[in-house]
């Protein structure tokens, strides 16, 4: 079946990720795959070929990605091939599921340390049972609101909750440090459980003076000290406006954050 005619591809019924590779090498491969088989089995499985299905997924995909070199954005999506109608199958061998691989050439220019301006928006909403684990390649809401919402100068939306609580940018996880304190929040169905997410927790202590999943109103992010995204592309990048309010950080800060980052992305 080809992929124009497969439902995966026209309807984004695939788990994925993307990851950058450097000098011929997977950043954070481990993370991601991770993240990867629980969205896989939650979407998929079980398996027929039981604990043994995962090894024999990630060496599939390491097989995928094996002739790839230098400097590349790569995006591993796995599907199942099935006809016209949606139809739960029986009991399956991961084998059955497919690997769709494309890379493009990584533009450090993209990954830099531009600031972001950010527009917020209503989230797009989804079911409360949905895992914060799951990646999938359905966009469509947030392109939507990104042709209805964004500016000409802005860079991204930031989603809010309809308590009016941050939840995350369309393309990464967003941090609030206010008084020393870093603060995040909770994973969700409308929260990624992001790679450069829990790489940033990690190493919080060294940082912070502490560090909380916590939700912060839209009145607190205005009175932050900072607020910073994360994502496996563009590593930790500050943000410079939000709306109409802007941030000043100091040299020192600038310092400080230019550490985090080396700490987590380079």
């Amino acid at each position: 079946m080809s992929e124009n005619n497969n439902r995966a591809f026209m309807y984004g019924e695939s788990v994925f990720t993307t990851m950058r590779m450097i000098d011929g090498r997977l950043c954070d491969w481990n993370y991601h795959f991770e993240r990867l088989k629980k969205g896989v089995e939650f979407v998929y499985g079980p398996f027929s070929d039981q604990e043994d299905w995962a090894q024999n997924l990630k060496r599939r995909l390491e097989e995928k990605y094996s002739t790839e070199t230098g400097d590349k954005v790569i995006r591993l999506a796995i599907f199942l091939e099935q006809e016209r109608g949606l139809r739960r199958p029986s009991l399956i061998s991961s084998n059955n599921l497919r690997i769709s691989i494309s890379s493009s050439v990584l533009e450090f220019s993209q990954s830099d340390e531009k600031m972001y301006n950010l527009r917020t928006s209503a989230t797009p909403v989804r079911p409360l049972w949905w895992p914060s684990f799951l990646k999938v390649g359905s966009y469509l809401e947030v392109i939507l609101a990104q042709k209805l919402f964004l500016k000409s100068d802005d860079d991204d939306l930031l989603f809010l909750s309809s308590e009016d609580t941050v939840l995350e940018s369309s393309v990464a996880n967003i941090f609030v440090v206010r008084h020393g304190k870093l603060f995040t929040a909770p994973l969700g169905s409308n929260v990624l459980d992001g790679v450069m997410r829990k790489k940033i927790i990690e190493v919080s202590g060294k940082f912070f003076d502490s560090f909380e999943e916590s939700a912060s109103t839209f009145e607190q992010l205005l009175k932050a000290d900072a607020v910073f995204g994360t994502s496996s592309l563009r590593g930790p990048f500050l943000v410079k406006r939000i709306d109409e309010h802007e941030y000043n950080y100091t040299k020192d800060f600038l310092t400080f954050f230019e550490t985090l980052r080396k700490q987590v992305y380079l």
